[in-house]
């Protein structure tokens, strides 16, 4: 009967890894594939449609999409905000979310349900931009990429979520050495989250990385112009030169441009994720469940 059960159970698991690898290459085949559309030439691409292995070869999308000095100056300064803005958005909905996690802090409930507000309801799109505009004064200067975003209510309940399953008896402990609030926060509170940390910090990165419509909304000067939203430009510049079907003898690619963007865009990200891959389960269920 045991060997039998173990029979079962081996057959079991290689079905299982033979579902992971097929599920695993069902996500990785649409990369792979846009991937080698994006350093196709545009003819291959009319003529024979997206292939696995192009017929032809050429980076001419990607010369088109870093053809503008705007482009590097745009990159850095996306990264800039998503490191600021995520580095202060982790600070501020850390310790918020410490702070009304703890049983010993006044009116927390009545703080939670300040911020649990604006999950539901919200003032509209006018009036916060007349905020921003008229009260905060962001219009053309880096806050305005950084600033709208930088309190995240689902964050900060899902790091306070996190932060009431750790032990009070570590945080009294330190209390009886002489700690503060804040070095308790950041020496031992923090080494401690190390899990929500990294899922609070992707999810964060990720909305920076990808936001555009700030810049839409605040931005008039060039330098300030984050990747998206330039990006976002040379597409409708050449959704307008596509009319014409070329500039001079030279065919402007389409298709090859489009998912050329989109490498260019998600690149980082890819990099990126695989370094709070590790963590992203145990800190999303934990945060999410306990409370």
């Amino acid at each position: 009967m045991e060997i039998a059960a173990s029979r079962v159970e081996s057959i079991g698991q290689s079905i299982m890894h033979g579902l992971m690898t097929l599920l695993t290459l069902s996500f990785l085949y649409p990369i792979v594939l846009t991937f080698m559309v994006s350093i196709s030439s545009e003819r291959s691409v009319t003529l024979y449609g997206y292939q696995l292995i192009p017929k032809e070869f050429s980076l001419e999308a990607y010369r088109i999409v870093f053809a503008t000095p705007f482009v590097i100056r745009a990159y850095g300064v996306t990264i800039l905000t998503t490191l600021v803005g995520t580095a202060l958005s982790i600070i501020i909905c850390g310790a918020a979310g410490y702070a009304i996690s703890l049983q010993r802090v006044k009116y927390r409930n009545l703080i939670s349900m300040f911020f649990y507000i604006p999950m539901i309801f919200n003032a509209g799109l006018v009036p916060w931009y007349l905020v921003c505009t008229q009260v905060l004064h962001l219009r053309n200067s880096f806050a305005a990429l950084v600033v709208p975003a930088l309190v995240s209510s689902f964050n900060l309940f899902l790091m306070r979520n996190y932060f009431r399953t750790i032990p009070g008896s570590i945080t009294e402990s330190a209390d009886i050495d002489g700690a503060n609030p804040l070095k308790t926060f950041f020496s031992i509170i923090i080494p401690l989250s190390t899990p929500i940390i990294a899922t609070a910090t992707l999810f964060i990165s990720l909305g920076y990385w990808n936001s555009w419509t700030e810049a839409l909304w605040f931005i008039d000067n060039p330098n300030l112009v984050p990747l998206q939203y330039m990006l976002f430009k040379i597409r409708s510049q050449m959704e307008i030169i596509q009319m014409s079907g070329s500039i001079g003898n030279v065919q402007v690619p389409s298709q090859t441009f489009q998912v050329a963007v989109l490498f260019v865009t998600i690149g980082p990200i890819i990099l990126v994720y695989p370094f709070v891959q590790k963590y992203f389960v145990k800190g999303i269920m934990v945060g999410a469940v306990k409370g």
